[in-house]
């Protein structure tokens, strides 16, 4: 697989897993309730965080794969 395309779906994956972590835990903090509908589960600044956390990690596991060849 070509190696831009290995970089953008892990990115993706730190992405979901990202948003399933904020889910839950604006589930357990009571934030949010089953009603709430799901446009407005995730705010613009959740989305930023989440992309700007999704970049980094997958910038740094590049460095961390290039640097083990």
């Amino acid at each position: 697989m070509h190696p831009i395309i290995k970089n953008i779906l892990y990115g993706i994956g730190v992405f979901a897993i990202f948003s399933v972590i904020t889910l839950i835990l604006k589930f357990a903090s009571g934030k949010i309730t089953p009603a709430t509908q799901y446009l407005e589960i995730f705010t613009d600044t959740d989305l930023l965080l989440g992309l700007a956390v999704a970049v980094v990690v997958t910038l740094n596991h590049n460095k961390k794969m290039k640097m083990k060849k």
